[in-house]
């Protein structure tokens, strides 16, 4: 059966039941025929032409471009221009393939680069579409090579030209912008980019995490769900008896896991990426992804340990190499983190984040510091001078200073404290202080720290004494730490003993098991000896409990448990329970107001209430409330709130409202 086609040609239909040829077997047969007679005759300038044509059709544009080059004479401008540019597209796109070798990962990304630029210098297009397309194309070279500004600086150059971007390079931009930390622009870019091809898995990916980077959680989270659903995991061709593996649905999957992972829902992202990683154990982007979930739910030994498994799969994977240096830094194994870092600039020395990698981890390794301050006020409920060991004011200023990292273990430091309180009705009249000066040293290595401190005390009850601390402490695990410490004049002993002369000195052990950044349980056990001979006990137990976790609010239960024994119970002139114990419940909502990448201001509001017993005194409720604000910059903090309670003491109910602020530097603990 003949049919004719609107050039007039011949094209002989498939019978009936037959499979019809596709074009690229029609372009295969007619490469094979102009194979034959240029062999027969390589002089023959149509079989030429329409030889490096065919290969152009197929795909190989870069043999039809070399073609092209040898007899240019050959071919009309137009079709030299469009093979040219196809040549240039195909070279940028081997560029983003894993290379043979780590040190030649960009070269390809270079030499396209460099070959658009010597056509636009030596070669400028006549045509129009072709003189733009190479414009837009660099876009794509250059983000290969993590030139972000210079991507951003050509659209826009496109956009002041007039020069509407194709669909396909917008997401190209908006990657860029993400990169550059644009989220503003890049979400309007994308938005753009979906409008004319709603179907672009990699633009709706890239879109939510604009969103998600301007904080709006409630548009990104439908986005990426939305997505996940929308992708088979085994799309089946029509009549074809088994499904393909769709790559679409793991991105879905695995970004949507990460979303929930920044949004503070860590148990669902644990999850999630677990279950993914029961299907795909050596993947090694996966592996990256649940190691960067270890390391927010505070597991750093895991973390690392899912780097290293990414590592073996894939040993130049970007992200398991970038996350090693966090993990290791949170493992206090500096000089192991700086070679982790000098691994990533080797391989990826273009990469964006390696400046924030580096500044987090000279952070770390620099200066820190903490400077603090609190005032505190007492009333008795009946009017008459507070029982409380706080006096009726009380307050105190404190800093800690401590050197860069030496050796990247060592550090050297000063520190000074002035604690004060006032006691009797007389304010400042009976006023008690404790003021030292010293200094330090503190060492920190994988598991073990330790810490040493002398202090000059200068205040007018103990003028000239010497004051010191000894302490270490051991991490078995990403869960569980302990520790010891032994003070000599502890300031934590009561400054209502001290009023009378009388100090102390103390031994406190510690343990803490925090499984997860949603669980916690502290103890601490200490003695104080006094020198009039007194000893105290006390044992506390503290718990938390993530009871909800949202993207911009988390709300803890808290719980927490007090004992104190003496040895000369109500003998003392100071406050001295001979047995009193105390249990609390409380909640705790912490609200991320605003955020902008690391830097975000947060506030807490925090409730608790308990009962309070003393031998020889009646049980008392005791209520407390606080409020809080963080500010958070670059790893730097900046913390101050007011607290309200109604305790009580010796029977007596009083009321005392404090406030605290306290300024961390440099990742200061």
């Amino acid at each position: 059966m003949i049919a004719q086609t609107s050039a007039g040609s011949e094209t002989r239909t498939p019978a009936p039941g037959s499979a019809a040829p596709s074009a690229r077997e029609h372009h295969a047969a007619a490469l094979l025929a102009l194979e034959r007679r240029l062999a027969r005759d390589p002089s023959d300038d149509e079989a030429y032409r329409l030889r490096a044509l065919t290969l152009a059709d197929l795909g190989s544009s870069i043999l039809a471009s070399e073609a092209v080059a040898a007899r240019p004479a050959l071919f009309a401008t137009h079709e030299i221009e469009r093979i040219q540019g196809d040549a240039i597209a195909r070279r940028i796109g081997w560029g983003r393939v894993e290379p043979e070798s780590p040190t030649r990962r960009l070269d390809e990304a270079r030499a396209a680069l460099e070959a658009l630029r010597v056509l636009q210098r030596n070669a400028p297009r006549r045509t129009n579409w072709e003189r733009t397309r190479l414009r837009v194309d660099a876009l794509s070279a250059l983000n290969s090579l993590q030139r972000h500004q210079e991507v951003v600086d050509g659209y826009d150059a496109l956009l002041a030209d007039g020069v509407e971007v194709p669909a396909y390079a917008l997401g190209t931009v908006g990657d860029s912008l993400l990169a550059l930390r644009r989220p503003e622009d890049a979400s309007r870019v994308l938005e753009a980019a979906l409008a004319h091809r709603p179907d672009d898995v990699n633009a709706r990916i890239l879109l939510a995490y604009a969103w998600m980077e301007q904080e709006r959680f409630d548009l990104a989270m439908p986005l990426f769900e939305t997505l996940a659903a929308s992708q088979p995991a085994w799309p089946r061709q029509p009549g074809a008896r088994a499904g393909y593996e769709n790559w679409d649905r793991y991105s879905a999957d695995l970004n949507l896991a990460l979303a929930h992972s920044y949004g503070n829902d860590q148990a669902r992202a644990e999850a999630m990426l677990h279950a993914l990683g029961n299907i795909g154990p050596a993947n090694p982007g996966l592996q990256a992804a649940i190691g960067a979930m270890e390391s927010r739910r505070r597991r750093p030994a895991a973390a690392l340990e899912r780097y290293d498994m990414a590592l073996t799969a894939d040993p130049q994977d970007r992200d398991a190499l970038a996350g090693r240096v966090g993990a290791l830094t949170a493992l206090d194994r500096i000089g192991a983190a700086r070679d982790a870092y000098a691994a990533l600039d080797a391989t990826y020395p273009e990469d964006p984040r390696l400046v924030r990698v580096e500044r987090a981890l000279d952070r770390h390794r620099g200066v820190q510091a903490t400077l603090s301050a609190n005032r505190g006020r007492s009333r008795a409920r009946d009017g008459g001078s507070p029982q409380s060991p706080f006096g009726s004011r009380d307050g105190g200023h404190a800093l800690d200073l401590r050197s860069p990292l030496i050796d990247d273990r060592w550090r050297i430091g000063v520190l000074a404290q002035d604690t004060w309180a006032d006691f009797g009705a007389d304010t400042g009249a009976a006023r008690t202080r404790y003021r030292s000066a010293g200094i330090g040293g503190w060492y920190r290595h994988d598991r073990l720290g330790a810490s040493a401190t002398v202090s000059r005390v200068s205040d007018a009850d103990d003028r000239g004494a010497t004051a010191w601390t000894v302490a270490g402490d051991w991490r078995f695990s990403d869960a569980w730490h302990a520790g010891a410490a032994i003070a000599r004049l502890d300031p934590q002993a009561s400054l209502q003993a001290r009023r009378l002369g009388i100090t102390a000195d103390s031994l406190t052990l510690s343990a803490a098991w925090t499984p997860s950044d949603t669980v916690g349980l502290d103890a601490r056990a200490s003695r104080l000896r006094y020198e009039d001979g007194n000893i105290r006990d006390q044992l506390g137990l503290d718990a938390t409990r993530r009871l909800l976790s949202r993207p911009h609010l988390m709300v803890d239960g808290l719980a927490s448990v007090h004992v104190g024994r003496a040895s000369q119970g109500d003998r003392t002139a100071y406050f001295n329970p001979e047995r009193d114990a105390s249990a609390t419940l409380g909640l705790r909502a912490d609200h991320i107001t605003w955020r902008r990448y690391e830097s975000a201001f947060q506030q807490r509001f925090e409730i608790a209430a308990g009962p309070y017993w003393q031998r020889g005194q009646s049980m008392h409720w005791v209520p407390s409330l606080g409020y809080r604000h963080l500010w958070r910059r670059d790893g730097h903090e900046f913390e101050y709130g007011a607290a309200w309670s109604r305790p009580v003491y010796d029977g007596a109910r009083e009321q005392r409202v404090a406030f605290d602020v306290e300024l961390r530097w440099g990742g200061a603990r």
